[in-house]
């Protein structure tokens, strides 16, 4: 609701709201819980480049 209140206020009619693609972010929370903490554990491990080719380590 309150992301329907300020979408509304920016000018977006009901119609707009009907039709964009909404989640449910409880269903998701463990998901994005873990990909929170990966993300952190990754930025406190800096690797160097070796100048190969850092696409194929991907």
């Amino acid at each position: 609701a309150p992301i329907e209140f300020l979408l509304l206020a920016q000018g977006h009619v009901r119609e707009d709201l009907e039709s964009m693609y909404c989640m449910n972010l409880s269903e998701h929370l463990e998901s994005v819980h873990k990909s929170i903490q990966l993300l952190n554990e990754a930025v406190k491990k800096p690797q160097v480049d070796d100048g190969g080719s850092w696409l194929n380590n991907l």
